[in-house]
Order: structure tokens, then sequence, then C-alpha cells
């Protein structure tokens, strides 16, 4: 199950590079260093590093719950995040619309003023992108909670950003060439991964409430 899980989330952040494109597409080209792969390498690593950071945070968050006395807790926190993670599907989907949030648009234009002073430094450009919100980034990381391990979602959300690679790495590449409809189709595939991780965290909470 840990194995089909792993095998998912790699899946989820490669069909769903779409996003990853869309949203952060605009970075990559404002690397400057002196080799374009390494400088790209870097770049992704340093995205890396922060899904990573932000996995590990999240599996203390669940691992801090996962006790006797925090059972009920468990159980409303797995359905409430299970139910998060199908509306967030769902938002990848499109069947659910992102409603605007006040204040949104500056907040992306003060991050990209910001990250272009990192051209040179395309690590430290890899990290701050890595903490630009996305629905997908926010689905795998409630993943993460419920996996109760720092370990465990440290690695998960370390294969979800090496799922991301290829298309980041060459987003210029894969932008031009795939159409519209393609690359529509391979971001409601992780949509649809996305769900079946929240319709499989409100399965177990239901578990744990017969079992009890």
């Amino acid at each position: 199950m840990i194995i089909l899980e792993y095998i998912l989330v790699i899946l989820a952040g490669f069909l769903g590079s779409y996003h990853c494109i869309g949203m952060c597409g605009f970075i990559p080209p404002l690397i400057q260093y002196k080799n374009w792969f390494i400088g790209n390498l870097l770049y992704n690593i340093g995205r890396i590093f922060t899904y990573g950071f932000l996995g590990f945070v999240a599996g203390y968050i669940g691992m801090f719950f996962h006790s006797l006395q925090f059972q009920l807790f468990q159980k409303a926190l797995s359905l409430i995040l299970g139910i998060f993670m199908i509306i967030l599907g769902l938002q990848i989907l499109g069947r659910v619309k992102e409603k605007g949030v006040p204040g949104l648009d500056l907040i992306f234009t003060t991050i990209a003023e910001i990250l272009s002073k990192f051209r040179k430094n395309p690590f430290f450009l890899g990290m701050f992108n890595g903490f630009l919100p996305c629905p997908l980034v926010y689905a795998m990381l409630l993943q993460s909670v419920l996996e109760k391990s720092v370990v465990k979602g440290f690695i998960f959300m370390v294969l979800f950003g090496i799922g991301t690679i290829p298309a980041m790495f060459f987003s210029s590449f894969v932008f031009n060439k795939l159409s519209p409809p393609l690359r529509k189709k391979l971001a409601s595939s992780s949509g649809l991964i996305v769900i079946l991780f929240g319709i499989l965290a409100i399965i177990r909470a239901l578990g744990i409430m017969h079992h009890h």
C-alpha cells in the first residue's frame, strides 16, 4: 500500500505538471546561470528541498496527534482532510472554480520581484518557488499530515517534487509542444489522483470509527 501511494504521488506530480507550468513556468526563464543544465538542476533541487521541508513539518503535525488521547481528533482530522483533498481535486479538474482572494495579485507581484533578485542563485530561487501557493501542493501536504511520520511526510513530498521535474526542467519546451487539450487532460489525471487520496482518507477515518 505504501509503495502504491508513492507511485501515485509521483504520478500526481508528473501529471499535474501542467499546473506547475501555468503557475510557475515564468520562473525558470529568470535563471541567469553560466550553465543552463546546472542552473535548472539547482533550481529544481531547491524546489524539492522546500517540498521536503514542508512534508517534514506536515508529517510532524500528523505524528503529534497520532496518539491514543487524540483518537477522536484523528477521526475528525482524517475526515476533514479527506473532504478538503476531494475539493482540491475537483478544483484541479476544473469542477470547482477558484475564488478570487483580495490582495492575491499584489502578493504574487511581490513574490515575483523577490524571485527576480535570485536569478543568479537558482537553488534559492527554487526554494522560494516551493512556497508559492498551489492547490496540488496543498493536497499533497494534507496527505503528508495523514502519513503521521516526519520521514514518510518528507519522502512523500520529495517524490512529489521529483514527479514535477520533467515539466519544470523543460517547461518552455513542454508548454510549446503540448496542445492545450492534452495539458488539460494531464492536469485532470492529477486531480483524479488527489480525489482518490481524499476518498482513501475518508475510508480510513470511517474504518477507525467502525473499529471502535
